[in-house]
């Protein structure tokens, strides 16, 4: 099987709320999704999707990833895609770092090898382990009565892991969390993510004010060495997610005892290829993982929900269906959600297929 040609796709994806909010002033409505489409010689074609969350939440930009996909294709067309490390390899002799585009590729190669093998993703990422994943919900940051509307929402369509978005004033936020615990289940688990917006004596006071409260501080500063400090001296789990972006820095997370949780976000690493390793390093070392993306619709789901589903479950903290956090779905056979969980069907590959009618084509190689 070899490569014949590679098609790139781009969609909106308007979010269902009023508007993502977070941290540091960021807040969008409309995201901008990439869909690439391998076709081989087999006549089988591979999926991936990948979809930045703003130009200003990680070194991704939506914009840009179509010029770094026509850098990509010729490294690639006439290739293996079952072949996935050499592709890689392929891909990082065209183009240095860029990790969102080569993950678009990676994703796709795996829809392909699942495919010609006629298995789901999960089987050849380690099994399927855990075939009904927990979801979390994410409350956007907002006035505090809209954010507490939201959690009640969420809670009553099952859901029992919220994240919740911090970054109004220490204080405010202080009192918000005191306020949305009162209405805390046991049962629930609670993340305050701040996205790095606090300097390490703002985390310190707020964990400090708070400290009955069972809940994650989610990446409470900026740089890796601040949120070290805050771990090694607060009174909640820490979970990192911004201060991550390689192997080696999950690898240095763990030397230190920086962190108690990570979320693995599968395009920021480069797809499901160097995923799959941070996944299992963090399962030897026992790191609860958030296994998800930074947005995107059905495809990017699907890849990250077979990652999800074949990690243990005692490690994996939960995933997210971000499909269903926009108004559009630009694939047929997302991941199935009920009752706050979320589970996969047995069809070979991804197991989904792009609507081209939502999809505009942006080039095609050949």
């Amino acid at each position: 099987m070899r490569i014949e040609s590679i098609a790139v796709y781009t969609a909106d994806l308007p979010y269902t709320g009023k508007a993502y909010a977070f941290a540091g002033g960021r807040s969008h409505q409309i995201f901008t999704s990439t869909v690439v489409v391998l076709t081989t010689n087999s006549g089988l074609a591979g999926y991936g999707e990948v979809c930045p969350c703003g130009p200003n939440y990680m070194a991704a930009f939506a914009e840009g990833l179509p010029s770094c996909l026509s850098v990509l294709a010729p490294s690639v067309i006439g290739g293996d895609p079952r072949h996935i490390n050499c592709i890689h390899e392929s891909m990082d002799q065209a183009l240095t770092g860029h990790a969102v585009a080569k993950a678009a590729i990676d994703i796709a190669c795996w829809d392909l090898l699942g495919k010609s093998a006629r298995l789901p993703v999960y089987t050849l990422l380690g099994g399927l382990i855990t075939p009904s994943m927990p979801l979390h919900r994410i409350v956007p940051l907002a006035e505090p009565a809209e954010m507490e509307a939201s959690l009640g929402r969420y809670r009553s369509e099952g859901f029992r892991h919220i994240q919740i978005k911090l970054g109004h004033r220490v204080d405010e936020d202080i009192e918000l969390m005191q306020t949305l615990a009162r209405k805390k289940q046991p049962d629930e688990i609670w993340v305050g993510d701040m996205n790095g917006a606090w300097r390490r004596d703002q985390a310190l006071r707020f964990s400090r004010a708070v400290e009955d409260l069972d809940l994650y501080l989610e990446q409470p500063c900026r740089g890796y060495e601040e949120c070290l400090s805050v771990r090694r001296r607060c009174r909640h789990p820490v979970k990192l997610d911004e201060s991550l972006n390689c192997l080696a820095d999950v690898q240095r997370a763990i030397r230190d005892d920086a962190m108690d949780a990570m979320a693995l976000k599968v395009s920021k690493f480069g797809g499901l290829t160097p995923a799959r390793v941070i996944r299992d390093v963090c399962v030897d070392a026992g790191i609860a993982m958030t296994i998800e993306d930074a947005w995107g619709s059905g495809i990017a789901t699907a890849a990250y929900a077979h990652l999800a589903a074949s990690t243990p479950s005692r490690v994996l903290l939960n995933t997210t269906d971000l499909h269903n956090y926009n108004t559009v779905q630009l694939a047929d056979g997302a991941p199935e959600v009920s009752a706050g969980r979320m589970t996969l069907s047995d069809r070979p590959g991804l197991g989904v297929t792009p609507d081209f009618k939502t999809l505009t084509l942006h080039d095609v190689y050949e």
